[in-house]
């Protein structure tokens, strides 16, 4: 134990190490140091303090003079092999060396050594590295402060999420200190954080019966936001694949809405996690700022540093799922699904067929009691009558033939012509009308000549998409996200209160009509297009494009509505001045 012990404070040194290696280039790149100075002093056989490197660099080299001894105590005494001594390591502060010596107990009465950095080294660090600091020991440390406070499974997840930050820290580090490496080198340095990413999110999923469920999944949900370092330049225009700041904003969101619950839950009982919800957010919010401001399009790996290299990864977290091992070939694709609505019998007997089917499934060990018993006098060990029976033998054209593949000749359909010319074409199949909340979505589809349709229970969390409905009435009760309606014709369509857009995709002859309020009209490839907007909307947008016929009315104070066409022809003319194209709608004259 003693020897792990030494082992870990010989890591925190390589740590240091790697931190004075930074604070030399940040020297460099702030002018503290002129290499063409600092080169002519050694050819001109200067002593060492008194070339202008070594006089401003003086605390550095009282670092590198304290380590060496230190690692010096620390080899010599893992070199003993000494498993059940204690190992009295002691650092004596130094006023110019940056520095302190840290000294505990740990539960045996063992003395513990941490090297402390002072504020002269830390200066040194990266900017982009400093802040991130500022980020663990701010707003983060709260969070995880407040979570051991609470205590429960929130205490045991927040050290998977504290390891996640530090993995990223250190990781953070190395992309200060090093040329961006390649793909496979890349995937091996974020492997730590993969790994705790993973432990939070299996944390949660093994305790979903836990009463701080909606606290786990704050968590879990928020903290795929340390992805962002996966976002590189070339993909950063890719709206699959977002810019690292909007990525961390989107997990933010994702893990608010479990927050919101807390605070719902928390807010007249205990002002501990209503302070726990609002600090993880706020962190999320500082992640999202500092990632904006220093690696708006990705890691801003350091172009002068050595080349990257992948460490080996830390043990996995206690209670953490084992990382998944690499993935193995594609599967191959698969068969053809099939047709089940075809067959030789009617529409009719193939529905009743399933209904049977699934009616026998459901009796599960009842259907056994439809087989016939095996009596003794069926038992050949048992009845001596059909022992007498001689071999059945085989006797050519007795017995069913063996398979073999029929041979059918396929004749082409005769063409079908109606009086006149005009070719036959086949019906096309009428789809069952539906109207349904499927998870957060209200389908309303093929619905016909109904002038009686709506939608009663919808909330703000729910969108409404209408698809292929002709000559209907659809009247939607409550505020709900966003409505759609897409490749309909005569639909008279009449809401209360919308949070995003309402959008017409091809579409015809619709008619719309606003009780509450909506932001925006979305119209597209829509051709005859009636909007009757309230009082309380009269700021909504209206945004068109390939559309005709759209008219919008508009109240007066006596509620009359008044039409107003909204221009279809544009006319468009160079402007020398400006040295720009000016486009304005053509005015109708007759």
């Amino acid at each position: 134990m003693e020897n792990k012990k030494l082992l870990r404070i010989s890591e925190r040194l390589e740590k240091v190490a790697v931190q004075l290696e930074l604070s030399f280039d940040a020297m460099l790149e702030e002018g503290d140091i002129d290499p063409r100075t600092f080169s002519d002093s050694v050819k001109s056989g200067r002593r060492r303090n008194e070339i202008p490197f070594y006089t401003m660099s003086s605390d550095l080299a009282g670092i590198v003079k304290r380590l060496e001894v230190v690692t010096s105590r620390l080899e010599a005494v893992a070199g003993s092999g000494g498993s059940g001594g204690s190992a009295d390591v002691s650092v004596a502060e130094d006023s110019g060396s940056g520095v302190k010596e840290s000294v505990g107990r740990s539960a045996g009465g063992k003395k513990d050594v941490q090297v402390v950095l002072t504020p002269q080294v830390e200066k040194a660090l990266a900017p982009f590295v400093k802040e991130y600091d500022e980020i663990l020991s701010g707003v983060f440390a709260k969070v995880v402060s407040l979570s051991q406070e609470i205590g429960g499974d929130l205490s045991k997840q927040v050290v998977m999420v504290k390891e996640a930050f530090q993995a990223q820290r250190e990781f953070i580090v190395q992309v200060a200190k090093c040329k961006e490496p390649s793909q496979d080198v890349l995937q091996k340095m974020l492997q730590p954080t993969a790994v705790c990413l993973t432990a939070v999110q299996s944390f949660r999923e093994g305790n979903r019966a836990s009463q701080q469920f909606n606290h786990l999944s704050a968590f879990s949900e928020a903290i795929p936001a340390l992805g962002w370092v996966t976002m590189k330049i070339p993909e950063a225009n890719d709206p699959m694949n977002p810019k690292p700041a909007p990525y961390v904003k989107e997990m933010k969101d994702a893990g608010m809405f479990y927050t919101n619950r807390v605070l719902k839950d928390f807010k007249d009982k205990d002002q501990r996690h209503v302070e726990w919800a609002k600090a993880w957010i706020q962190t999320l919010m500082k992640l999202h700022d500092y990632v904006k401001q220093h690696h708006t399009t990705g890691l801003s790996w350091n172009k002068a540093g050595a080349p990257a290299t992948a460490g080996t990864s830390p043990p996995p977290t206690k209670g953490a799922a084992p990382p998944p091992p690499p993935p193995g070939p594609p599967p191959p694709p698969p068969p053809p699904p099939a047709d089940l609505t075809s067959g030789s019998g009617g529409g009719d007997d193939m529905s009743a067929a399933k209904s049977a089917l699934f009616a026998d499934l459901n009796k599960g060990t009842e259907i056994t009691k439809g087989l016939k018993k095996v009596t003794a006098d069926m038992q050949t060990h048992k009845n001596p009558n059909l022992r007498q029976t001689g071999p059945v033998t085989y006797k050519p054209g007795s017995g069913p033939k063996p398979y073999s593949k029929p041979t059918t000749t396929t004749t082409p359909a005769p063409k079908l012509q109606l009086e006149g010319g005009k070719k036959w074409s086949v019906p096309a199949k009428e789809n069952p009308p539906v109207l349904e909340l499927n998870g957060k979505k209200w389908n309303v589809e093929y619905q016909k000549d109904r002038k009686d349709l709506a939608i009663t229970e919808a909330n703000m969390r729910q969108t409404v998409y209408v698809y292929k409905c002709e000559n209907i009435t659809l009247q939607i009760k409550g505020k709900v996200n966003s409505i759609t309606l897409d490749s309909c014709k005569k639909v008279a369509l009449v809401f209360d209160d919308v949070i995003a857009a309402v959008d017409f995709i091809n579409c015809q002859r619709i008619q719309a009509q606003v009780i509450g309020k909506t932001p925006i009209f979305n119209v597209d490839k829509t051709d005859g297009c009636q909007i009757y907007l309230s009082k309380n909307s009269l700021d909504t947008e209206v945004v068109g494009a390939k559309y005709s016929e759209l008219n919008i009315l508009v109240p007066d104070e006596s509620g009359e509505f008044t039409e107003f066409a909204i221009a279809e022809q544009f006319k468009t003319v160079w402007d020398p001045k400006t040295k720009k194209m000016n486009t304005v709608p053509t005015e109708v004259v007759g």
